[in-house]
């Protein structure tokens, strides 16, 4: 990718926090994320320490490295603490000029007349924004979003196109919507009359009838509050709660196609990972991590700085700092030892067949004399 302008490795190294290691003045016109395609002009990251084996393959002019790495190349190298922050701020200083509105209300905009606007806020094409809702001062809304009536918005948050909140949501300050996002739609909330055959096979009690039982819709009157800093990633959806908010904690993140049932309590910085599902009323304590493609079962307490891998089944609480894994999940490090001695099965099948052989010819033999 290239830089906005010509660059030394001087002034990278004082951009990202690093310190130089060789001469500091040769000049850099591009970043490159792997040292494997960089090519002349080049800065390239080296994050991971393996890979600097293959260095002498390397065609960059010069190299952003671990601190701490015992190198002697003949190229500068920057020496940083921690890797992706330098990428993070490489990658913010060439980040290009996004196609934002300016500030004011898109004529093909519906803005009910109740509805509070701050200063310095922007709504683009298409979008409609109900009754007695509030937008904190410059934050901008693009195109086809949907904020529906009651609605509070706090300062310099970005909503992307097509996002829907439903009425009485509400976002805290630098709150980022990815394409898509859904929040305050009904919880998943019924009951039936009497008793139902999934009950009763529950309970093991007699019953189970053909019999129409109408599901009956439990009213979803609660609401969603998503407090400071939150990004959430596209398509992903957040239920109201039952009675009450289902709550997302300052800091976190949400990547794309995650489902948050009613009454989700999400606390600081945590991390949810695309594709999970994390069912009704369960609590994420502060800087969880829930992995890719997991499932998290109702009512549960999932602890502070806890890891559940990606695809995991929790079916029970999460204790605090704890690392979870597998169907159900369970401790990893007890997961995986399991998981190395049902692969010595078949061998361990081997030698008790063999063993069992040889007690039956000594059997026989016992049995001769």
């Amino acid at each position: 990718m290239k830089l906005p302008s010509e660059m030394s490795v001087s002034q990278i190294a004082q951009m990202i926090g690093g310190k130089v290691q060789g001469p500091d003045d040769v000049k850099i016109s591009s970043f490159s994320p792997s040292p494997a395609s960089a090519t002349s002009g080049d800065i390239a990251l080296i994050s991971d320490l393996k890979l600097l084996k293959k260095l002498g393959e390397c065609k960059a002019s010069a190299l952003i490295v671990p601190a701490g790495a015992e190198l002697k190349l003949p190229l500068p190298l920057i020496f940083v603490e921690r890797p992706m922050i330098a990428v993070q701020r490489i990658l913010t200083a060439l980040q290009p000029k996004w196609h934002r509105p300016a500030a004011g209300v898109h004529p093909s905009a519906v803005v009910d007349a109740t509805a509070e606007l701050a200063e310095g806020v922007a709504v683009g094409p298409l979008v409609y924004i109900g009754p007695k809702s509030k937008i904190g001062a410059r934050t901008t809304i693009l195109a086809g979003t949907t904020i529906g009536g009651g609605v509070k918005i706090g300062e310099d948050c970005l909503l992307h196109q097509g996002c829907m909140l439903a009425d009485f949501v509400e976002l805290g300050n630098r709150v980022i919507l990815q394409q898509g996002v859904s929040l305050g739609g009904d919880g998943f909330g019924y009951v039936t009359e009497r008793p139902s055959n999934m009950e009763l096979l529950r309970d093991g009690l007699p019953g189970a009838s053909d019999a129409p039982n109408p599901l009956l819709k439990i009213p979803q009157i609660g609401t969603v509050i998503i407090h400071d800093d939150v990004e959430i990633g596209c398509n992903t959806t957040i239920d109201r709660g039952t009675v009450g908010p289902t709550v997302v904690g300052a800091g976190s993140k949400i990547d794309n196609l995650v489902q948050i049932a009613h009454n989700v309590q999400l606390g600081r910085e945590t991390i949810i990972v695309a594709q999970v599902g994390i069912a009704g009323s369960t609590s994420v304590a502060d800087r969880a991590i829930i992995g890719g493609h997991a499932g998290v079962k109702d009512h549960l307490k999932i602890g502070k700085d806890s890891i559940v891998e990606a695809m995991a089944a929790v079916m029970k609480d999460v204790p605090d700092n704890e690392v979870v894994v597998g169907m159900p999940a369970s401790n990893a490090r007890t997961w995986f030892t399991e998981i190395a001695h049902v692969k010595k099965l078949p061998k361990l099948s081997d030698e008790f067949k063999a063993l069992k052989k040889k007690v039956e010819e000594l059997e026989k033999q016992l049995a001769a004399k």
